[in-house]
Order: structure tokens, then sequence, then C-alpha cells
């Protein structure tokens, strides 16, 4: 069974939670792994983790930017269309599903919400 988890930066903090995502009347909250109560977080940042880990065993979430060793390449991880898929540089018309081998040639500089100028977006 794979494992369906969630990230998310802390309303107050700023701080990244991991864990089961709920939703309470207008509050969006992550369970931490054996946390009785959750913490609030902003919506915008909410990524669900992919399944897939890059090569130095990193955890991929949505929203992570991916780098590839020697290239300038950067992939944005997103939910598009019904899938996990990797955008050339935030491209949707640019795109290709994460079942690649990403432990053998992908690794995480970063995400959308700490290094929006890390990567261009196009749409």
């Amino acid at each position: 069974m794979r494992a369906i988890k969630f990230r998310a930066q802390d309303i107050a903090s700023n701080k990244w939670l991991y864990g089961d995502l709920r939703h309470h009347e207008n509050d969006v909250c992550i369970f931490e792994q054996g946390g009785k109560r959750g913490e609030q977080v902003k919506p915008e940042t909410v990524g669900q983790f992919t399944s897939l880990k890059d090569k130095n065993g990193r955890e991929i979430y949505e929203g992570d930017i991916l780098g590839i060793e020697g290239e300038k390449i950067r992939l944005e991880v997103r939910f598009v269309r019904g899938v996990f898929a990797f955008l050339w540089n935030g491209d949707l018309d640019d795109e290709f599903p994460t079942g690649s081998p990403t432990h053998e040639w992908a690794e995480v500089v970063g995400n959308i919400h700490d290094n929006p100028k890390m990567i261009k977006r196009r749409n």
C-alpha cells in the first residue's frame, strides 16, 4: 500500500509540517504522525507525497522543484489531469508523468513556495 500523506506550511511559524490532511469548517490542518491535535496550515502550500524519492532518498512532494545533475533544467512537480507530472519550467504544455525512476537522476533543490524565483512558470 502506498503512503498517502501531505505537507504544508504552519500558518503561524511557516514551518513545514508532514502528515494527514484534514479540513474542519474553514481551516485546513495537518496532523503529524502520532499527533492528537492538528496544526492549522496555509491551504495554498498543501502538497501531496508522490510516493517517489530523489537520488538522495528525500521524499518528493507536489510543489517541489527538481534538478538534474549537470543540467540547468528545473522541473516542477504538479498534479495535472489526474496524475503527478513533471513540468519543464512550469509549462503545462510541456509535461510528462512521474513514472520514471527519479531515484537515479532527480534531486529536490527547492519548492515553489520557499523558492518561487527558482522556476519560471509560464502557466
